[in-house]
């Protein structure tokens, strides 16, 4: 059941913002930009992963930017609630 509730939670995320779901991917394969991103999330979307940008409105950057997680799990959390 755990598992079926965390993969509607993601697939709610790809369809609210595809973007928020590249974020959280890049996250999981790279401890540099997850570390980054839960340390300093504006700076880690601004700077992009792997050559590539991350396409938010400054409105969205912001909000991801006030996100606190102590874990990648509590960070998704976080961000699928904006």
């Amino acid at each position: 059941m755990l598992k079926a509730m965390h993969i509607n939670a993601h697939q709610d995320l790809r369809e609210m913002h595809p973007e928020f779901s590249r974020i959280l991917s890049a996250a999981v394969i790279n401890r540099n930009f997850r570390d980054l991103l839960l340390n300093d999330p504006g700076r880690a979307v601004s700077r992009g992963f792997n050559g590539e940008s991350f396409n938010l409105s400054l409105e969205e950057k912001n909000e991801l930017s006030s996100l606190k997680g102590l874990s990648l799990s509590d960070f998704a959390s976080q961000l699928a609630q904006l």
